[in-house]
């Protein structure tokens, strides 16, 4: 892979997702939008989930730094970081299908 990621570092980065449907579904949205700062109402729409389950995301996602928020605004946004691998990875990710992510994340059990 280029930028310095290697697949097996892209693997165990899709393991830590793979029974988190809420979290990698954001991540793939932010993956294939990766400039595009997101509220929560559009999170909840365009993934349409509940707003509990965004949340929860969200919180999980800020946690691990994958997610930052835009706060000088009247309602926080929320954006993928721009920290290196982290961006990468997210990027190539999000790139995939849904059969590539589980082959991807079941090729090192």
């Amino acid at each position: 892979m280029d930028n310095g990621i290697d697949r097996l570092e892209i693997q165990q980065f899709m393991r830590q997702f793979a029974g988190d449907y809420e979290s990698r579904e954001m991540l793939r949205l932010l993956g294939r939008h990766p400039f595009t700062r997101f509220n929560r109402l559009a999170l909840a729409d365009s993934l349409h989930m509940r707003l509990g389950d965004v949340d929860r995301a969200i919180d999980q996602l800020k946690e691990k730094g994958l997610l930052v928020t835009i706060e000088n605004q009247p309602t926080a946004l929320y954006a993928l970081t721009g920290t290196a691998p982290w961006h990468d990875i997210v990027r190539k990710t999000a790139a995939l299908d849904y059969r590539q992510f589980l082959a991807e994340t079941k090729a090192t059990y």
